[in-house]
């Protein structure tokens, strides 16, 4: 594992800090990609319950729901906290305590938002760890969802 344990991104969204909170917080349907194998990319459902010990989830479209995370903290409009629970295989995590983190924040950029969000603790992963974090830092993952968070935010719906 590298000195660095974490793995960092950012993008600017084109909303008020209290609308990008929103998109990401109560409509992550509409920026959601899966990190299930076999989910093919294509969900019924998303949510994140905004209180600390909501789950965030999915529904696949064989109705089958799978959690992705538990929001260990939350403060709109500035941040929201969350156990990683997807292991390197892509397999759920039961257990929180043994996922990695993810911190998203929010910060005011004149009329849009910064978004920063930071994995950390790969090493809760286990032996997988170093490799985990190789594969979410090559872009794969949460570079696209920030993408794709960019591309909805920019719609006219979120405006």
């Amino acid at each position: 594992m590298s000195n660095e344990e974490t793995c960092r991104f950012e993008c600017l969204l084109p909303l008020v800090r209290g609308k990008a909170f929103a998109l990401v917080v109560d409509h992550p349907s509409a920026w959601w990609i899966s990190p299930f194998p076999g989910s093919g990319g294509e969900i019924r459902e998303c949510g994140i319950e905004p209180r600390p010990g909501g789950v965030c989830y999915e529904v696949g479209q064989d109705g089958r729901r799978r959690v992705w995370g538990t929001i260990l903290s939350i403060e709109e409009p500035l941040y929201v906290r969350l156990a990683w629970q997807v292991s390197a295989k892509g397999e759920p995590i039961a257990d929180p305590a043994t996922a990695s983190r993810v911190m998203i924040s929010f910060r005011d950029a004149g009329e849009a938002t910064r978004v920063e969000l930071v994995h950390s603790e790969f090493l809760r992963h286990g032996e997988d760890a170093d490799d985990y974090q190789h594969a979410v830092a090559s872009g794969g993952g949460w570079e696209k969802r920030l993408a794709r968070m960019k591309e909805v935010a920019a719609g006219k719906e979120f405006r």
